[in-house]
């Protein structure tokens, strides 16, 4: 059976740690393939900077296109980015589900504990295992939520959930959006980081 993994997001940029998290899923599950989706308008959040989903592409392709680590097995796709918002997950496992694939969605703590108030969370679960990337300085309270959530969905949703253990980098997009081109050159892949200023991305921030 082929082993999809994806991994979805904004991406608004893609920094070093979207990065290292896509490595440590790459290494953690052994994908045939890996999809890196990003997505149009996630239904979770409002994008209220000015953003172009191109150049969110275009970023996400010098960030992953020539990174041997993935060993030609990763994909950056533009499915959400063409599609009808919102983007909701459920579409995206329907339209990579197959009868011989088995599909590992990658998720953080933060999209974790609030699964079950996505659309169509049975579903979700019974398309793909979740796969969770904990955090090395999650506190001991989101530990017990999480503890508490994974209870649920394996008893409510019969859920295949495994568990990723990686190092933290203490970083977010907004930040790096609102940030100073020292924090910028420090955080992003070096031609994500030439993209954003040779095209002022983020000028106005």
């Amino acid at each position: 059976m082929e082993k999809t993994a994806i991994y979805g997001g904004t991406f608004a940029p893609v920094h070093i740690g979207h990065v290292r998290a896509a490595k440590e899923f790459f290494k953690a599950v052994k994908p045939d393939r890996l999809l890196i989706i990003p997505t149009l308008i996630p239904p979770h959040k409002q994008i209220t900077f000015r953003d172009n989903p191109v150049d969110r592409l275009n970023m996400l392709h010098l960030a992953f296109d020539d990174d041997s680590f993935f060993e030609g097995k990763l994909t950056v796709s533009d499915y959400e980015l063409n599609s009808p918002p919102p983007s909701y997950t459920v579409n995206t496992l329907r339209h990579f589900s197959a009868p011989d694939r088995k599909l590992i969605f990658l998720v953080g703590t933060d999209m974790y504990v609030t699964l079950d108030k996505w659309r169509e969370p049975e579903e979700i679960f019974k398309l793909c295992t979740v796969a969770l990337m904990k955090r090395e300085k999650e506190s001991d309270k989101i530990s017990a939520i999480v503890d508490d959530k994974t209870f649920v969905f394996r008893n409510k949703y019969n859920a295949d959930i495994i568990f990723i253990e990686a190092p933290a980098i203490e970083i977010s997009s907004s930040q790096i959006r609102n940030g100073s081109d020292s924090l910028r050159k420090k955080y992003l892949p070096p031609k994500v980081y030439e993209y954003i200023k040779e095209f002022g991305l983020y000028a106005d921030k």
